[in-house]
């Protein structure tokens, strides 16, 4: 495999063109890759460094971009050069959906990219709404869209087939039921020296995430000017957590002022 840096005419950015073998047909196969840096001004040498990379991850991965490549094969690839881009969380989301559900379906299917129609995906929504919830169904259709969204780029297909089919219509979670004020009493004094107490008191208090009451360190609770600064969360992952320097929203790392039953629990 090999790979030189390009430019087109009337094109603002430089291309890579890719040379590559299949070492079992012996067919040679080539093909462009786009970079988002500029050809005018001093841009070579960073287009440069960026061909080493693209070539360096393409043989590391052993990606077969010829035309002929399997779409169960093509979404494994898609799957390993997302990991390095997205948060541990999302990759290991992306790899259930990957590993568990769709690969295994169009694996015995042996079908190339190229070849994906709108029916075969309409076939795949099909055979999964048996058996999960049209969100579930959503989030795997999620996956196949930005895999096929690269296929694309890269001129193996002439578009996306999943944008030409008929979605499920999700499913608006509306069951939700609050405690009422009695309720919170009762749950409050029902969990009186559990090892959670702390965690229902900050969850009844402040609404708060999972992921950001089992973040909280003793560094951001303040009892000098009673209050608690959410900065930290942890996530479960598949096999490990995830300890993140960050919540989901900026505004969730306001200080918010502590009252006395929380200063009291957290000084016990």
């Amino acid at each position: 495999m090999t790979a030189t840096l390009n430019t087109k005419k009337g094109r603002p950015n430089y291309f890579v063109l890719v040379r590559y073998k299949d070492e079992m047909t012996g067919k040679k196969y080539q093909k462009w890759v786009s970079m988002d840096i500029p050809v005018k001004g001093n841009n070579k040498r960073r287009a440069d460094e960026k061909l080493r990379k693209i070539l360096a991850g393409l043989q590391e991965q052993q990606v077969d971009l010829s035309n002929d490549i399997l779409f169960d094969v093509y979404i494994e690839n898609w799957l390993a050069n997302m990991k390095h881009s997205i948060e541990p969380t999302t990759f290991d989301t992306y790899k259930r959906n990957v590993d568990n559900r769709i690969a295994p379906y169009f694996k015995p299917l042996k079908l190339r990219v190229r070849d994906l129609t709108p029916a075969h995906i309409q076939q795949f929504v099909s055979h999964y709404l048996k058996t999960v919830s049209a969100n579930t169904v959503h989030r795997y259709l999620a996956n196949i869209s930005k895999c096929l969204n690269g296929a694309v780029k890269q001129n193996i297909i002439a578009f996306n087939p999943v944008t030409r089919i008929d979605r499920p219509k999700k499913i608006k979670y509306t069951d939700a039921k609050p405690y009422n004020e009695q309720q919170i009493d009762a749950l409050l004094e029902h969990s009186k020296g559990d090892p959670l107490e702390i965690v229902i008191l900050l969850a009844v208090f402040y609404g708060l995430r999972r992921s950001e009451i089992l973040g909280l360190k003793w560094s951001v609770i303040d009892f000098i000017n009673n209050t608690i600064t959410i900065k930290h969360t942890v996530v479960p992952g598949t096999k490990v957590l995830y300890k993140k320097e960050s919540t989901k929203n900026d505004s969730s790392q306001d200080a918010i002022p502590m009252p006395d039953i929380i200063r009291d629990r957290l000084l016990r």
